[in-house]
């Protein structure tokens, strides 16, 4: 019995240190080969794999005593091997609307003494201020008592995408004049709500097929972006603890259900997006939504021609303008990591490194988050790699309006004085940020589709739907405050 415990002891003693070459163990040193070891959790897209295989390359070049040990996963699985796993990584992306979650449960380091007020005065003020975090106060933004949660990894306004190809066909289709149209899809114009339904309806006029063979002018509705830019919101304009569900939200939600089921330019099968990209990339609709991400994998197809327009808006409500949703996610630090300054030092880098925020531009990932950076971003000339012999411009060509959307009610860059204009374009925060976890929301979603919302034609019946439902959404908020305070 003894020589078959000592044995076991024996081998359970090999097992792990073949574990320890496998996977570079360090007993908790988070040493190999004399270089600090720093494990990093991301998601996204083969073309943002590609994107950040270099950017971690280039680190290591840069920094020849750390190893950056990277894993990836999809973003629909993400978040649930996050929490499942006991052990955090060094550094993770975080996405803005779960990073308060996780510093409560203390997983985030504060980084406030780890940067410069001199540093985060060169990064979007928007982008930064969302990482801010009272704990005691359960309070978001930068203020008293706030801690500092995350580099932000970006900035991401939403709008709207053409496929110039299948733009040009539709437009001789159906016998359009192209001028006319195309002085529809301009950067400093938005279109109403009723120019854009009228577009699109002209652009397809020749489609009376259904099915796989059918085209539609826009895929889905990105509803915070239709929302805002109907100058609607979930919550009250002056208290976000209460519920939003006034005239103009009953409206927004109204023509958003009414381009599937009245106009018949978006199909009512499906409302999350899931397939749009492929969709808007194989030519089976106009229009679909993007960020400044997608570039990456957009530039990867040679063929596709596309540029971007401001997000319509409601010219019925009298505050309405084309106000676009901004998303966003960061770079956190395990505040249980063993390696704390390197893992600090590799997020910072990511987040404000002249050298990480020039390749993130150039490679088509992102915005950078430096301002200084921006005009560089909307010009033609530098290191952008999809440049061919065939195209010269940077796609999208409107690209500016990215920064327009970022840059908010103001005007920094000059983009509308020099144009002799009045900014009209802005852009604003995701609804979930502000709140403590999706249910809500969800709960709101379940409801049209249980309802057969999306199946309605008579703004009667949507409204009657919506105003029932002013109730629950109170509830929930109500509830979830209530959990977040408590």
């Amino acid at each position: 019995m003894k020589f078959k415990k000592l044995a076991a002891m024996m081998l359970s003693s090999l097992m792990l240190v073949s574990a320890c070459a496998l996977t570079a163990c360090d007993n908790g040193e988070n040493v190999t080969d004399g270089k600090t070891k720093v494990s990093f959790w991301y998601w996204g897209s083969s073309a943002e794999v590609s994107v950040y295989n270099q950017l971690i390359n280039t680190y290591m070049d840069l920094n020849d005593d750390v190893v950056i040990v990277p894993t990836h996963y999809e973003s629909t699985t993400y978040m649930t091997k996050f929490q499942s796993e006991k052990t955090k990584p060094d550094v993770f992306f975080m996405p803005d609307t779960d990073f308060v979650q996780w510093a409560d449960a203390g997983t985030m380091l504060p980084l406030d003494s780890y940067v410069t007020a001199s540093e985060i005065g060169g990064l979007w003020e928007t982008g930064i201020n969302e990482y801010y975090y009272n704990m005691d106060a359960k309070t978001l933004g930068k203020s008293s008592g706030a801690k500092l949660y995350g580099f932000p990894k970006d900035l991401g306004p939403v709008t709207l995408a053409y496929n110039k190809t299948v733009l040009d066909r539709q437009i001789a289709a159906n016998k359009l004049n192209s001028a006319d149209v195309y002085a529809k899809l301009n950067k400093l114009q938005p279109m109403t709500w009723d120019e854009f339904a009228q577009l699109c309806k002209d652009l397809t006029a020749d489609q009376n097929t259904s099915g796989a063979n059918r085209l539609y002018a826009i895929p889905y509705c990105e509803m915070d972006a239709m929302l805002y830019s109907g100058g609607a919101d979930y919550f009250d304009k002056n208290d976000r603890t209460k519920q939003g569900i006034d005239e103009a939200f009953i409206q927004a939600i109204t023509y958003i259900v009414q381009l599937a089921t009245v106009h018949g330019v978006m199909p009512d099968s499906d409302h999350s997006g899931d397939n749009a990209y492929t969709l808007f990339e194989n030519g089976k609709t106009i229009f679909t939504w993007i960020g400044p991400w997608d570039n990456a994998d957009f530039w990867a197809n040679p063929d596709l021609k596309y540029d971007i327009i401001p997000v319509p808006y409601n010219s019925n409500i009298a505050h309405a303008k084309s106000t676009s949703m901004i998303g966003s996610m960061c770079y956190g630090v395990s505040a249980r990591s063993n390696v704390k300054e390197e893992a600090v030092k590799f997020a910072k880098w990511l987040c404000m490194g002249s050298e990480c925020q020039n390749m993130t531009m150039y490679l088509g990932q992102q915005v950078p988050n430096i301002k200084s950076l921006a005009s560089a971003y909307i010009s033609d000339e530098g290191d952008w790699v999809c440049k061919t012999a065939t195209n010269t411009k940077v796609l999208p060509e409107s690209r500016s309006l990215f920064v327009d959307i970022m840059d908010g009610d103001s005007d920094t860059f000059g983009f509308w004085a020099a144009a002799g204009k009045t900014d009209v374009i802005s852009g604003r925060t995701r609804a979930l940020y502000y709140t403590y976890g999706s249910t809500w929301k969800d709960n709101f979603t379940d409801y049209l589709a249980t309802q057969h919302v999306w199946d309605m034609k008579s703004a009667d019946d949507i409204r009657a739907k919506l105003e029932a439902y002013r109730t629950n959404l109170q509830h929930d908020l109500d509830g979830m405050y209530s959990y977040w305070r408590g």
